[in-house]
């Protein structure tokens, strides 16, 4: 009775289908997830004795999960009696087309093993791209999900954290340095100016004692006395409100002090045509 069960088939054209195929078909799926389910588990026992970062976790079981199901495809077309020779010479014009289509998204994937693997840039990094401040919060294999300062949730293509150079505030140094610069009218104490923008940096409570806070003295300019003072703090994240609050305390000192911050001034003479 299971032989005569087994030798059931449907005729498809000139292709027969039988029972026992299918059935050999059903049991490799069967089998590849089951596979999957395993070294999963087996993963996680050993990921318990030596921790793997969230990105490169995810990754890992992604490539599994996707290289069992391949494995597990190839098979199902073996057990169907098709031959895989003739499937890749009939569909490789085809292949090449969405090849050269998907060039972008193959670009942005590859850059996401990058980011996972190499771990330059990890969950939770606050970033410089493109002059704008973000923060990490998901790598995915396509896109890196970020927050920005005003807090947007951003998807960006891995593409143009990897292929870019970018800043990572959350690497290197502890802290990170910021400046402002400002100008002075000509004839002013400059001696006076210096120590007033020392002042007004120092006073700032995130502002670190080491490295300590500089000034520089960068040119003379058409209209001003040009200077820039740099201090470090450890929160790059809230840089720009750190940066404001300096501002508003030099010009306090310089109104103080009498110290003018100039505009640029140009003369314009009209000649009278008309005479």
């Amino acid at each position: 009775m299971i032989n005569e069960f087994l030798s059931q088939s449907i005729q498809l054209g000139s292709y027969v289908l039988t029972m026992q195929r299918i059935l050999a078909v059903l049991l490799t799926l069967i089998l590849g997830h089951l596979t999957f389910l395993l070294l999963k588990w087996l993963l996680k026992r050993a990921m318990k004795l030596k921790p793997i970062e969230e990105g490169r976790r995810f990754l890992i079981f992604r490539l599994m999960r996707t290289l069992i199901y391949i494995i597990t495809f190839f098979i199902v077309i073996e057990v169907l009696g098709f031959n895989l020779t003739v499937i890749w010479a009939g569909s490789a014009a085809l292949l090449v087309g969405v090849g050269i289509g998907l060039q972008s998204f193959f670009n942005d994937v590859i850059s996401g093993f990058v980011l996972l693997f190499e771990g330059g840039v990890r969950v939770g990094d606050q970033l410089d791209v493109d002059g704008d401040l973000v923060k990490v919060k998901r790598i995915d294999l396509r896109a890196t999900s970020v927050e920005t300062v005003s807090g947007d949730l951003v998807v960006m293509p891995n593409s143009k954290i990897a292929g870019n150079s970018v800043r990572n505030y959350s690497k290197g140094l502890k802290s990170t340095r910021i400046s402002v610069s400002v100008g002075v009218a000509y004839g002013s104490d400059v001696d006076l100016v210096r120590q007033l923008l020392l002042d007004a940096m120092t006073a700032q409570s995130q502002i670190v004692k080491a490295p300590s806070p500089q000034v520089i003295f960068s040119e003379f300019g058409d209209s001003a006395l040009n200077f820039e003072v740099r201090g470090w703090v450890n929160s790059p994240w809230d840089r720009m409100i750190i940066e404001s609050d300096i501002r508003f305390r030099i010009d306090k000192v310089f109104r103080k002090n009498n110290i003018k911050i100039p505009f640029p001034q140009r003369e314009i003479y009209i000649n009278d045509t008309t005479k």
